[in-house]
């Protein structure tokens, strides 16, 4: 039997007035404004309008003060989805978030704040390493899924997983196989290849498991997963040990 130890981080209460009270929809029309790849009409401020930390205007955008076109900080729960502008879903278009990315890292790059205030140069800093993180959990198939779990309240720590001996066997008896190759480069790129396509399918059974809001099996999937990537991730180093140009 699967069995699988999760952490589902607690709740705090909200009061009435806030619960009514949403900071982003994610089922807004994406719209962009001149300064930013971001939804921002989409987005709803609670309580008062935002106001720029320089000049005090009470600003439409979310990357610049619309007033004076100081950079500002992004409200804190923005997710990332919301961050790079796609829509909330594991299923995602690398291309769409690859030109999301880099038009906002081409506006928040550190280098084009060299001469405004520090205080600008730090949000530039500190955007700039956000936007990269996003990036990268958001590209990678596992990190997007344990993100999405986390955005549940779900975390799957180290250590705290059970998992059946079936299981543990074949990533016992997969480990063995690298070994054994790791003088034939040949064996390597056929295990390598193994080892993607079945990456994938996992990413697709993910994708399902998401897309029917079953949370419980996307949960098993993605600790399978961890081991997976684990092995991928050693014969990527071994490729580049061997000398292995595909």
């Amino acid at each position: 039997m699967f069995l699988v130890r999760v952490i589902r981080k607690s709740t705090v209460a909200v009061s009435p007035v806030k619960q009514k009270c949403k900071l982003y929809s994610h089922h807004a029309p994406s719209r962009t404004t001149i300064h930013s790849t971001i939804p921002l009409r989409s987005l709803r401020f609670c309580d008062s309008p935002p106001k720029c930390w320089n000049c005090d205007y009470v600003y439409k955008s979310e990357l610049f003060c619309s007033k004076c076109k100081v950079l500002q900080e992004l409200p804190r729960n923005l997710n990332y989805f919301d961050i790079i502008g796609i829509k909330r879903d594991y299923n995602v278009v690398n291309e769409e978030i690859h030109k999301k990315y880099r038009e906002l890292q081409k506006m928040l790059h550190p280098d084009k704040f060299g001469n405004k205030s520090e205080k600008e140069r730090q949000i530039s800093e500190k955007l700039s390493s956000l936007i990269n993180k996003v990036y990268s959990t958001l590209m990678h198939p596992l990190k997007r899924g344990l993100y999405m779990l986390e955005l549940k309240g779900i975390s799957i720590p180290e250590g705290t997983t059970s998992l059946n001996p079936e299981f543990l066997i074949e990533i016992m008896e997969r480990n063995e196989e690298i070994e054994n190759a790791i003088e034939d480069k040949n064996k390597v790129l056929k295990l390598a290849k193994e080892s993607k396509e079945l990456l994938n399918k996992m990413s697709k059974q993910v994708a399902e498991a998401f897309s029917k809001d079953d949370i419980e099996t996307a949960t098993k999937i993605l600790i399978k997963m961890k081991y997976y990537d684990t092995i991928d991730n050693r014969l990527k180093k071994l490729k580049h040990d061997l000398g292995i140009v595909e």
